[in-house]
């Protein structure tokens, strides 16, 4: 049972053993802390409160393990937790530790690991096995460009991939980046299949190059603007939103490119 919001009257709260309040995003901290007093308030069974984003400001262990369906969409799966990267950029190492191989998973159609190319060759062909009775697969987690190999590409050549998404965070891996795109778009895996995320938010000029490279090498770009850690939501101008809005929908996008639309026109 899901609910969003403040709790009902309490007539209307179905019988329960305990209730999960589940902080994604940091910024969610100071809500969630308030959701959390006011389900105390509604129930007489325990509450909880967890998640990535409450884990870090409380530097608890966030749960490392997996159950489909819970606090996430069923056709979701994760295979691995955590990240041997060190990027300042991103929170996975301090929320979920280093990379750590999880067994005993339900595969489903959308893998979601922070890190799927870390994880060690012999896992990988587990996931590869499990996934060729899926349909529309997706490996949505951003796959590192500098692990993509044959091996990786020989596997899912065998498999109905929907969606790769690969990541470009800064202007240095660019080059790294558009190698793969072009590697896999040989393989036969066009822009319809191909999606990469580009961080953006500092320069704007540097994030259009990033994401025109991207689209030129075959992959559909979509930016992602930067926020940091704090307890609130860090603020963009309406140019910006307006700007990575262009970048995050693949009609604007492609309008962009191919009849020299501008982030103003939309």
């Amino acid at each position: 049972m899901a609910f969003f919001g403040r709790p009902p009257f309490r007539e209307l709260i179905p019988e329960h053993d305990e209730v999960h309040v589940s902080c994604v995003f940091t910024w969610d901290y100071v809500y969630c802390t308030l959701l959390a007093d006011y389900w105390r308030d509604a129930t007489d069974k325990p509450v909880k409160i967890g998640g990535p984003g409450w884990a870090y400001f409380n530097k608890t262990p966030f749960r490392r393990g997996f159950q489909p369906g819970l606090y996430i969409k069923p056709e979701y799966t994760f295979t691995s937790r955590g990240c041997d990267n060190a990027c300042p950029w991103c929170s996975v190492p301090k929320v979920e530790g280093s990379l750590k191989e999880l067994n005993g998973f339900h595969i489903r159609r959308i893998i979601q690991d922070n890190n799927f190319l870390q994880t060690s060759r012999s896992h990988r062909e587990v996931v590869y096995g499990l996934l060729k009775s899926q349909k529309r697969i997706c490996f949505r987690g951003g796959l590192e460009a500098s692990r993509i190999d044959m091996h990786f590409i020989e596997n899912i050549q065998w498999l109905a991939i929907s969606e790769l998404w690969l990541a470009c965070d800064t202007p240095n891996a660019v080059g790294r980046v558009t190698e793969k795109i072009r590697l896999l778009s040989k393989a036969g895996f066009n822009n319809n299949k191909l999606y990469c995320y580009v961080l953006i938010g500092d320069d704007m000029e540097e994030n259009e190059d990033r994401c025109r490279a991207i689209y030129n090498a075959g992959a559909m770009p979509r930016a992602q603007l930067f926020y940091d850690f704090s307890a609130e939501k860090t603020k963009y101008s309406s140019e910006w939103k307006k700007f990575a809005s262009m970048w995050q929908r693949p009609p604007a996008t492609i309008a962009h490119m191919e009849k020299g639309t501008d982030w103003r026109d939309f």
